[in-house]
């Protein structure tokens, strides 16, 4: 019954005790990898907030990732390689969200003074043309109604 016991936990152990990863050779700095995530939430609350048909958000969202990082000068690639290495090393994960939320919380911070000092009926309109995400949203309503307006366009077969 040991011995069973023993084979049965075996390769549990040889899998336990595999060495880290290397650091892949296109791995993204710490720092750059926090803006491209701030973006990266910011957008998908865009999106999230605006889309509401699944289909149409993961387009929209693969759409803004891709312009997101050719802002950042980044290849998809070598983002794919730096976050799973990153989420292979829990503490420099853990610190490089601890910068997100910083930064969102200031943002959020900043925002919600701009709400206090400003009159409440225009508040919500001030807040939402001064906010970066605002031409991101509106090229997202653009390519859903496009979207749909080829759908309607497209010819009946005649049966």
């Amino acid at each position: 019954m040991k011995k069973r016991l023993c084979l049965l936990f075996l390769p549990f152990t040889f899998l336990a005790c595999t060495p880290e990863g290397e650091k892949p050779a296109d791995l993204i700095s710490e720092e750059k990898m926090a803006r491209i995530m701030i973006d990266v939430h910011l957008t998908e609350a865009a999106i999230s907030r605006t889309v509401h048909h699944y289909d149409s958000s993961r387009v929209a969202y693969r759409e803004a990732h891709k312009r997101i990082l050719q802002r950042q000068g980044v290849s998809d690639s070598a983002f794919k390689h730096s976050y799973d290495y990153y989420l292979a090393t829990p503490a420099t994960m853990d610190k490089i969200y601890e910068v997100i939320l910083d930064s969102l919380s200031a943002r959020e911070a900043k925002l919600t003074a701009q709400t206090a000092t400003s009159d409440s009926t225009v508040a919500p309109l001030t807040v939402a043309r001064d906010t970066a995400n605002t031409r991101r949203i509106t090229r997202l309503k653009r390519m859903r109604s496009d979207s749909l307006k080829s759908r309607r366009e497209e010819p009946k077969m005649i049966r």
